[in-house]
């Protein structure tokens, strides 16, 4: 057991290194978001256990993109779309103008990004989506959600528990009155 920032970390909990020649790509998965040209710029489509950031202006789609994928994957694969932004209410209605109707889109709405992430391990999805980071936060840090601290702890938090359970997770990320895209990037 090391001591680490205040932190106990158990040599149990060590994730071994592999020799980059016994990594085996058969049992690779990608899953196809149903529009080409998303899945061009992601290598041919998300890969499993990675973190996508989706950003771009306010209002310019990228809600409706999340559901167009979650039509086209939500046929085959369990997916959980936690937004912090709209309600439930609200979701539903923008899913049906788009026809978005399959029994494997879950939808929470919650900030909290621990008890986003005791979801994600008790349903164990193929796909999630935050829907949008700037609204995220964990209860342990004293600045308010959309701060640079929250959207990093909460990205990394997040991330974390992607790729230890190995689920895709795309994050919406807002651009800034900057121009910059706000969140994961800082």
């Amino acid at each position: 057991v090391v001591a680490k920032n205040s932190k106990t970390i158990s040599s149990a909990g060590v994730a071994k290194a592999l020799p980059i020649k016994d990594i085996s790509f058969a049992d690779e998965v990608r899953y196809k978001t149903g529009m080409n040209e998303l899945d061009r710029v992601l290598g041919g489509g998300i890969v499993k256990g990675s973190l996508v950031l989706l950003g771009g202006d306010p209002g310019i789609g990228k809600s409706t993109i999340l559901l167009q994928i979650c039509q086209h994957l939500g046929k085959e694969h369990k997916i959980l779309y936690v937004s912090g932004e709209e309600s439930k209410r609200q979701l539903k209605l923008r899913a049906e103008r788009l026809n978005v109707d399959n029994d494997n889109l879950f939808i929470q709405t919650q900030t909290d990004v621990e008890l986003i992430s005791e979801t994600i391990r008790q349903e164990m999805p193929d796909l999630v989506m935050i829907d949008s980071i700037q609204k995220m936060s964990l209860t342990e840090l004293q600045s308010s959600a959309g701060s640079i601290t929250q959207v990093r702890e909460c990205t990394n938090y997040l991330m974390r528990v992607a790729k230890s359970l190995d689920i895709p997770l795309i994050i919406v990320g807002h651009v800034n009155k900057e121009g910059s895209i706000a969140g994961p990037k800082v």
